[in-house]
């Protein structure tokens, strides 16, 4: 299995030529600053002990499901060996050429795309691009990211093709218990243009799942396009 030391000694080299890049929480590097949206490199494991994976993730820390500190975003990619090299989108411990690799292949395929995109905006506006996400992000990831753009007559048509459902108070026995009421919350102050009470749920969601993790250091929330674009 991938251990802790072997993430420690594969990304320090990677560390030191990247300042602005911090290894927090076992396998998650971040790009700082750490605002709402969270630019994550991972190394993840796979179902074989010496091959593990890499990707990047934008992970929105205001999305009602994401309920922790560490949790994935939809937008996201994987990141391959370079050509000429063995693997693939596989990484073998066994292989000494990986640790050089690595730096290359995470600083141009990850690195690169992530740095410029530090604001809110840049990276909703982003993934809403991002083709190879695009059929992860679904009608919830859309209508949240278009509350947090300020695009709330968007926001609302979305919300008129899945409102109802919330609005009943049932969920349905595939629904994620704790994310059903925290979608309920926003009917009313969507429906009456109400900037301010959806930006304090959308903040408050995001510093309940940052406040007493090991992110909280280094976290630097910026306010909300929601809120800039008045």
């Amino acid at each position: 299995m991938t251990t802790a030391r072997q993430i420690r000694d594969l990304v320090h080299s990677l560390l030191e030529r990247n300042t602005d890049v911090i290894h927090v929480g076992g396998n998650f590097l971040w790009l700082r600053p750490i605002g709402l949206v969270g630019r994550q490199i991972l190394i993840d494991r796979t179902g074989r002990a010496i091959c593990f994976a890499v990707r990047w993730h934008l992970t929105e820390l205001f999305m009602p499901d994401n309920s922790t500190w560490d949790s994935l975003g939809r937008c996201k990619e994987r990141i391959a060996r370079s050509e000429g090299f063995y693997g693939g989108t596989g990484w073998y411990w066994t292989d000494p050429t990986i640790m050089d690799d690595f730096i290359t292949r995470v600083e141009a395929d990850a690195i690169a795309v992530l740095r410029p995109l530090d604001t809110t905006r840049k990276c909703l506006e982003f993934a809403r691009t991002h083709l190879p996400s695009d059929g992860y992000l679904g009608p919830k990831w859309h209508l949240i990211a278009a509350i947090a753009l300020g695009e709330l007559d968007r926001a609302r048509e979305i919300w008129a093709e899945m409102g109802s459902y919330y609005r009943r108070g049932i969920p349905s026995e595939w629904d994620y218990a704790p994310t059903f009421p925290r979608y309920r919350l926003l009917d009313e102050p969507l429906m009456a243009n109400d900037r301010a009470a959806l930006a304090a749920i959308l903040n408050g969601w995001a510093a309940e799942n940052v406040n007493g993790s090991p992110l909280e250091p280094y976290w630097e929330p910026s306010p909300l396009p929601l809120e800039l674009d008045q």
